[in-house]
């Protein structure tokens, strides 16, 4: 069994089965990190939407073998953006820390749920249609992070005379100096957005990134150079943490007579996602080269991925009804 085993993955490195699935992973990487979405938003409707229409070789096996496939890859991607965080000294692990103490029991709880609703297909395709529907109104309604740290910066945020709040100062490796404040201690609102966006992230693969900055700019205080990086760091872990769930998952359920890790080696779409690894860990340092030099602009980063989410979540709808009246 192994052997043949060893030679059908050796097959499919041959034809090269998902190689498009590089240059579409550096892209989608790409356009995610620079409009600050997570990758899943975009892998799990590539691997549930397009993968059937390419023929019956490209499908993955199960609808959750395909949400985890998209977090993981999200992993690797959001990884090599922290790298360049980390190395230039604007990640904060302590507030990172702190908001992760509540995004990863919700992303646990997420990721535990994703195997029941990824077995009802027209309740997947709903959720995803709202998903998918919401990020398109987030991204064109929502403020921009350069607009929230312009909030804070006339006045709405002030890091004298708040009882309670500890100033924190960081420098990052080119000397420049952040001040900022301490999260807030017990903020009913942030805790639940951070469970909300933990949960979500642990279901659907998204979710803990777009409620996760806001308050790092509008509560902390926190400039966007350190925001972003901290940000990236919660991500990371939250979207690692609701992979490695859902595949421990699916080992279980085909481990028979082998062992977990067996299982796990076995469910573990390898001749896709040595495809899309590289290609993410290409778009994470592509993302930041381009948003330095302007490349393009944040209102249309914004507009471009807005109106790719729409498509998408109107496709899901559509499928979903179709489903439902079938």
């Amino acid at each position: 069994i192994a052997i043949g085993g060893a030679q059908g993955l050796a097959n499919e490195y041959i034809h090269g089965q998902y190689a498009f699935m590089l240059p579409t992973a550096t892209l989608v990487a790409t356009s995610c990190q620079l409009a600050g979405i997570g990758g899943a938003a975009l892998f799990s409707p590539i691997f549930l939407l397009v993968f059937p229409f390419l023929g019956p070789q490209y499908p993955l096996e199960t609808a959750g073998a395909a949400l985890a496939s998209a977090l993981l890859t999200e992993c690797f991607g959001f990884a090599s953006g922290l790298s360049g965080y980390a190395r230039r000294g604007l990640v904060d692990w302590d507030v990172a820390g702190k908001f992760l103490v509540a995004s990863i029991p919700a992303a646990l709880l997420g990721a535990v749920s994703a195997k029941d609703v990824s077995s009802s297909p027209e309740l997947l395709q709903c959720m995803y249609a709202t998903l998918m529907l919401g990020l398109a109104g987030y991204l064109l309604l929502a403020p921009r992070p350069e607009e929230l740290a312009l909030e804070s910066e006339n006045g709405e945020c002030s890091i004298e005379g708040l009882e309670g709040r500890d100033v924190r100062e960081t420098t990052a490796a080119d000397g420049t100096e952040f001040s900022y404040l301490s999260r807030p201690r017990g903020s009913p609102s942030g805790i639940v957005a951070t469970w909300v966006g933990g949960g979500l992230t642990g279901l659907l693969g998204v979710g803990i990134g777009e409620v996760i900055l806001p308050q790092l700019v509008r509560g902390c205080c926190m400039p966007l150079p350190i925001a972003a990086g901290t940000s990236v760091a919660i991500v990371v872990t939250t979207a690692l943490t609701a992979a490695s769930v859902q595949f421990l998952a699916l080992a279980a359920g085909v481990q028979g007579d082998g062992t977990l890790l067996e299982g796990l080696i076995s469910v573990v779409p390898w001749s896709l996602v040595r495809y899309t690894i590289p290609g993410v860990l290409v778009g994470g340092q592509l993302a930041p080269l381009l948003a330095s030099k302007g490349t393009f602009s944040d209102e249309a980063i914004e507009r471009f991925a807005a109106t790719l989410f729409a498509i998408i979540g109107t496709a899901f709808a559509v499928k979903a009804a179709s489903g439902l009246i079938g």
